[in-house]
């Protein structure tokens, strides 16, 4: 299994290797990125119900550096992304609530976007990289016909490590875990050909399919990363 992050720096990525903060820290730290999440989800979604081509798409933040283990066993980096248009959302394959929906709802933006060519992607993110192994999400990815050429798993390091990089890199609230219950963002996180975030989508709701793939759109027509 890969380490989560590559960095230039002990000091950089010293957050992901840390001892778990307490539960009640935990969730403090998922109520204020809950609220801060909520204003941007609120900006970068409103007037997607109704289509609007003029709607602009800000950069909220940038996606932090990660080494993870795809499904086929090969190793994915930040930098692989890099001048795609990508999808982003977080499951576990133990999930008994919102996962297998969330799954569906990303194969049929697969099915929306087969004809965007090479330069998008969709890649979900294991919360319980522990037990969510390379080929426990290969037959994961299966039941949803996930097209591995498109849609990627990712999986790696241990749990705390992976919540960091979902808590700090996609701005997402994830909290739990091990014993206790894990309790996670449904949101889908669209991302430019920088690595920087550009949008979030109720994962849940079957309308947020029209928006992405109109966004990614307008993302595919923007100038790539030099």
């Amino acid at each position: 299994m890969m380490d989560l992050v590559g960095g230039e720096s002990e000091a950089r990525n010293a957050h992901l290797t840390s001892p778990p903060r307490p539960r009640h820290v935990l969730r403090l730290g998922l109520a204020l990125t809950t609220v801060i999440v909520a204003v941007a989800i609120a900006l970068s979604w409103r007037g997607t119900k109704q289509p609007d081509p003029a709607r602009v798409l800000p950069a909220w933040h940038q996606v932090a550096e990660f080494s993870l283990t795809e499904r086929d066993g090969r190793t994915v980096t930040l930098g692989d992304l890099r001048g795609k248009v990508w999808l982003a959302n977080f499951v576990f394959t133990r999930c008994s609530g919102p996962c297998p929906e969330l799954s569906l709802r990303m194969h049929s933006v697969q099915r929306g976007v087969e004809k965007l060519g090479a330069d998008v992607m969709l890649v979900t993110f294991s919360l319980d990289p522990e037990y969510d192994t390379p080929a426990v999400l290969e037959a994961y990815a299966k039941r949803f016909n996930a097209e591995p050429a498109r849609w990627w798993f990712l999986t790696g390091g241990s749990q705390p490590q992976m919540h960091a990089l979902i808590r700090g890199g996609f701005l997402q609230p994830v909290v739990g875990g091990g014993d206790a219950p894990l309790d996670h963002s449904t949101y889908f996180v669209l991302v430019d050909r920088a690595g920087s975030i550009r949008a979030f989508y109720p994962g849940l709701e079957p309308e947020s399919k029209a928006a992405i793939v109109r966004d990614i759109e307008a993302l595919l027509s923007e100038q790539g990363p030099s």
